[in-house]
């Protein structure tokens, strides 16, 4: 079998792989390779492979949200899917980084009983956990901290997500949002290092449910009023 097709059988398998910790509807959606964001309205699965093929598989990313989540303005769809980056650039050694890896994990497991994918990315670890959240701004304890020229509800929920479970540890260069969080697919390239994409744990299919943290989430916005 030709190593293109070799790899564009791997890359389609690995992108379900991915998508089976979305939330529906699975497309259309935004993806990323290394020349470009795809345009506002997003492409279908075969769509995204063929990209992914001609970008010769390197940087290969989707969103981990889908396109058309407003109306009227209004962000729709509440906080399905959580992404912590962790960088090897942060930490002196691979071993302080695999050790951060491990107090991540043990964290996301006391704190809400997570058990999520780990990728290695080449340059680090992507933590990918999917939950079981709902319209913050549809619930009256929150919708006092909408800010119409700010981040939406779901956004800082992310961004609270990874601050708070790495204990402040992340990259602080990520910063997810329903727009833009980027989740690689195993079986590509990082471009920044040459290295291939692997999964190193595998999510265990629970969605634990964001009010786990809703306390914390809440004070944090208090805290910025």
């Amino acid at each position: 079998m030709p190593v293109q097709v070799c790899r564009y059988a791997i890359v389609s398998e690995n992108l379900d792989f991915i998508q089976s910790h979305f939330r529906e509807p699975l497309f259309p959606r935004k993806y990323h390779d290394q020349s470009s964001w795809l345009s506002e309205g997003g492409v279908q699965r075969k769509g995204t492979l063929e990209y992914f093929r001609e970008s010769n598989y390197e940087d290969c990313r989707i969103n981990a949200y889908p396109s058309f989540i407003k109306y009227d303005g209004i962000n729709r769809i509440g906080p399905s899917f959580l992404m912590i980056d962790i960088d090897l650039k942060d930490f002196a050694s691979k071993d302080k980084l695999d050790r951060s890896l491990n107090r991540v994990l043990r964290r996301i497991e006391s704190k809400m009983r997570g058990h999520p994918a780990v990728l290695w990315t080449g340059n680090g670890y992507h933590i990918y956990q999917p939950v079981a959240g709902f319209i913050l701004k549809a619930e009256e304890v929150f919708a006092k901290f909408i800010d119409p020229n700010g981040k939406d509800l779901t956004s800082k929920y992310m961004l609270f997500a990874e601050d708070f479970l790495t204990n402040k540890k992340g990259d602080r260069q990520h910063k997810p949002s329903i727009n833009s969080c980027l989740v690689r697919i195993p079986g590509t390239i990082n471009s920044k290092c040459g290295q291939i994409v692997k999964v190193m744990q595998h999510w265990d299919g629970q969605r634990p449910a964001i009010n786990y943290l809703l306390r914390d989430f809440r004070r944090r916005l208090i805290d910025a009023l």
